[in-house]
């Protein structure tokens, strides 16, 4: 959600709640985590990989989503 919400350079913000949002979870976890490094390389995914992600829920909680976005509840870093 943080990375949708706060895109960089040029690429458009896109406000998505947590189901909607775990696709490029997913794709940045994939992309940052050498422990995963496996998987990536067996599903062929590289820096010039193009991903579509489909996310279908918007803010459907805003106070969870500025726990979230703008408090930094759940960080992974």
């Amino acid at each position: 959600m943080r990375i949708l919400g706060n895109p960089l350079h040029n690429d458009p913000k896109v406000i998505s709640g947590e189901s909607g949002a775990v696709c490029i979870g997913l794709v940045h976890a994939l992309m940052k985590d050498p422990n995963l490094n496996k998987v990536k390389d067996e599903i062929g995914l590289n820096k010039e990989s193009t991903v579509l992600c489909f996310s279908s829920e918007g803010d459907t909680d805003e106070e969870s989503y500025r726990r979230i976005v703008w408090s930094g509840a759940y960080a992974s870093l």
